[in-house]
């Protein structure tokens, strides 16, 4: 089975006050989509999330300059 959350290399703190102990061993896509409907500041720790693209920040600027 493929997963289709897929966390950065390392370990992650989701909740505010809570350790990191996520990472891709760990974390089912059922977790990390309830974890990102409750802290959606997450979504920076994943290097894809289905149905969104997560941007660059030089992606980011060449938005706003266009």
């Amino acid at each position: 089975m493929t997963k289709k959350y897929i966390l950065k290399p390392g370990k992650h703190q989701f909740a505010p006050g809570s350790a990191a102990v996520h990472d891709n061993d760990n974390l089912t896509d059922k977790e990390a989509r309830w974890y990102l409907k409750a802290y959606p500041h997450i979504r920076a720790l994943f290097t894809q999330i289905p149905g969104r693209s997560i941007k660059t920040t030089q992606e980011k600027k060449r938005e706003v300059a266009k």
